[in-house]
């Protein structure tokens, strides 16, 4: 996954995160029915959330296999003092 994809991600996980806060400040529902309309519409938003983090869940996995392969081949670079 490219870096641009990444950041993507990354910020529409943060807007996901302040849509759910608001969500939270809202008054609580008094029927019934606002109460499972309430539920969906947050569901919604925490699967997508899930979903998004889950990707990149995966791709930080990935990334750190790859490093932990570099390292083993390698070694690790040391940074000249100075």
């Amino acid at each position: 996954m490219d870096r641009s994809t990444k950041l993507e991600l990354l910020q529409r996980s943060l807007g996901l995160r302040h849509k759910l806060k608001v969500h939270d400040s809202m008054g609580k529902p008094d029927t019934h029915e606002e109460i499972a309309l309430s539920s969906l519409a947050r569901w919604e938003l925490e699967d997508e959330l899930n979903a998004i983090e889950e990707i990149l869940r995966d791709s930080r996995l990935e990334n750190v296999a790859e490093k932990r392969e570099l390292i083993l081949k390698k070694g690790i670079k040391k940074k000249p003092k100075k």
